[in-house]
C-alpha cells in the first residue's frame, strides 16, 4: 500500500524538478530585439520585414540555434550556428549579405559578447552568390539591436 503512495509523489517531486530547470534555461536565453527594414532569408525560411525577437535557443551547447520570431507571432524560425570570434561589441548587431535585391541573415553578435553566431550558409544563398556575381558584388548590412 506504501508503494502506491510513494509513486504518485516522486512522479509530482521530479515534474516540479524539471519544470523549474527548464524555466532557469529559458530565462538566462541571450535575446536581441531588432526593426528589420527589409525582408531577409533565415535558414531556409524567408522573412519579411519588421521587429523580430531573436534569441540563443541552447546557450550552453557548443552548437548554439538561433530562434527568430517576429513581434506579432505570424513568423518564426529556428537555424543551427557556428561560433566565429570576434572584438567584444557593446551593441547587440545582426549582420546581413546582400546579393542583388535579396537579403541573406549571416551573423548576430550579443552586446558584450565576442562570439558571433553564424549561420551554415544555405543552398539558396550559395545558388543566389553565383546567380549575381558577374553583375553584383556581395554587401554586408550590418544593423545595431537593443
Amino acid at each position: 500500500m506504501k508503494r502506491f503512495f510513494y509513486i504518485p509523489v516522486a512522479i509530482v517531486v521530479l515534474a516540479g524538478v524539471l519544470i523549474i530547470n527548464a524555466q532557469a534555461q529559458t530565462s538566462n536565453a541571450p535575446r536581441v530585439l531588432a526593426n528589420i527594414p527589409f525582408s531577409f532569408s533565415f535558414g531556409k525560411v524567408t522573412l519579411p520585414e519588421g521587429k523580430y525577437t531573436i534569441t540563443v535557443v541552447n546557450p550552453s551547447s557548443d552548437r548554439k540555434a538561433l530562434q527568430i520570431r517576429s513581434a506579432d507571432g505570424r513568423s518564426s524560425a529556428i537555424v543551427l550556428t557556428n561560433g566565429v570570434l570576434r572584438t567584444v561589441s557593446d551593441d547587440a548587431k545582426l549582420v546581413f549579405d546582400r546579393y542583388g535585391d535579396r537579403y541573406f541573415f549571416a551573423q548576430a553578435q550579443m552586446a558584450g559578447d565576442e562570439l558571433a553566431l553564424t549561420p551554415v550558409k544555405s543552398s539558396a544563398e550559395k545558388a543566389e552568390r553565383r546567380a549575381v556575381a558577374k553583375t553584383h558584388k556581395k554587401i554586408t548590412v550590418a544593423i545595431t539591436a537593443e
